[in-house]
């Protein structure tokens, strides 16, 4: 299967979008493009080649982390503010689930937060996890949980060498 990756627009079909999350599936129906509209965040679509039906997305916005929100001083580098990338949505169509795509959608987001790094700084990259199955998707990818909460981090540096 070949997917093309794009930012979202109004020519984007997502009506039929259906990921097994209501909170996603209506996110990315009633406020994903409003959402970009405001550059409050960039929301890249999957469509197969041709198409124009989303059948997975991701949503990036930019973050600024204190040191005391890390899980460890490491990921700080020295610095009491931490600039970043927040992975806010992440999901794939039911009818795509249980291929190993949500690892290549991941990794398209990853690339694109590491081009924006590379060009404008940025240290870490956090995602706060729908749900525990999300927690642990994150965490088996090399994310760091921080503390009890379903938030994970992961420095740029780690996503860079996970893309080679």
């Amino acid at each position: 299967m070949t997917f093309t990756s794009a930012r979202l627009g109004a020519a984007h079909e997502t009506a039929q979008f259906e990921c097994g999350n209501d909170a996603l599936d209506r996110w990315l129906r009633e406020q994903a493009l409003r959402a970009e509209q405001a550059r409050v965040s960039a929301t890249t679509a999957w469509t197969f080649i041709g198409e124009l039906t989303v059948v997975g997305f991701y949503s990036i916005s930019p973050t600024l982390l204190r040191r005391d929100e890390l899980p460890s001083r490491a990921m700080a580098g020295g610095y009491s503010d931490v600039p970043g990338y927040v992975l806010g949505r992440l999901a794939l169509d039911r009818s795509l689930q249980g291929k190993r795509l949500g690892s290549q959608l991941l990794f398209d987001a990853l690339e694109l937060i590491v081009s924006a790094a590379d060009r404008g700084g940025g240290r870490v990259i956090v995602v706060d996890a729908i749900d525990d199955v999300a927690r642990g998707f994150y965490e088996h990818h090399d994310f760091v949980p921080v503390g009890d909460s379903r938030r994970l981090i992961m420095k740029v540096a780690t996503a860079q060498r996970a893309l080679r």
